[in-house]
């Protein structure tokens, strides 16, 4: 008999590749200026790995005001009216950018 006094891990299973499949979007909505932005599950997996949809808000940082304490994201399966309505930003490219930190010797 399996166990049940253990307590399940937060979101059940559900991943990015898992929204990929069944076609959802994810809303990504900053609450301080009211921004809201649709990706492509399968772009946000390139970047993050596949991890719970509901921790890439907290991955992000908004473009307009600069910060993540208030980013929410969620995924949401609109109907094809709504979709028409919806612009998904792509992703088009991957820079890496390299800093170099010094540390001064006594």
């Amino acid at each position: 008999m399996p166990d049940t006094d253990r307590r399940r891990k937060r979101g059940g299973g559900r991943r990015l590749s898992n929204a990929h499949e069944i076609g959802q979007l994810v809303l990504v909505r900053c609450g301080l200026c009211n921004v809201k932005r649709w990706y492509q599950p399968d772009d946000l997996l390139k970047i993050f790995g596949d991890i719970e949809p509901d921790l890439v808000g907290s991955k992000m940082r908004c473009e307009r005001c600069g910060k993540n304490e208030f980013m929410h994201a969620e995924t949401q399966s609109p109907t094809a009216g709504e979709r028409q309505g919806i612009r998904v930003r792509r992703l088009a490219e991957i820079r890496t950018v390299r800093r170099v930190v010094w540390r001064d010797e006594q």
